[in-house]
């Protein structure tokens, strides 16, 4: 029996250059699935110049001048769509429902410093099951 487990921690790591964008994407998630967590750290001297931002897609593509396509996770209730820090570990519980089969998760780092930085981040999910009711109908990722 291949069981799908219940909860899943997607890890994203890399280096962005002074001055870049860079766009970390996740394996394919076939199953339907809930965000619950988001964790990054910003090590010091990042001086709140780099952000992260989150997005959920529906293509594997990576792209470097502009934010990938989708849903911006953080843009759906907050004031700004992207964490930033400085010599800090941030946590930040997010729920956001995903009822939409074969999607990616994606990280943009925008660096506007001119040193690169890490990029050190992870967002937690949990599977939904096939007779989950998940709500009522979120909106799906499309061309922002």
């Amino acid at each position: 029996m291949n069981e799908r487990p219940k909860k899943q921690t997607i890890s994203f790591f890399g280096t962005v250059g002074a001055g870049a964008n860079l766009t970390l994407v996740s394996q394919l998630i076939t199953g339907r699935f809930k965000t619950s967590v988001i964790r990054a750290s910003f090590a010091p001297g990042v001086e709140r110049l780099m952000t992260l931002k989150y997005f959920i897609s529906f293509d594997p593509s990576a792209p470097t001048t502009e934010q990938p396509k989708g849903i911006n996770i953080l843009q759906q209730t907050g004031q700004v769509p992207f964490i930033t820090g400085d010599d800090e570990f941030k946590s930040l519980e997010h729920e956001v429902l995903q009822n939409e089969r074969n999607a990616f998760l994606k990280v943009f780092a925008e660096n506007a410093d001119s040193f690169e930085h890490t990029i050190d981040t992870q967002i937690t999910i949990e599977y939904l099951d096939d007779n989950d009711d998940a709500g009522p109908d979120e909106p799906k990722p499309g061309d922002s």
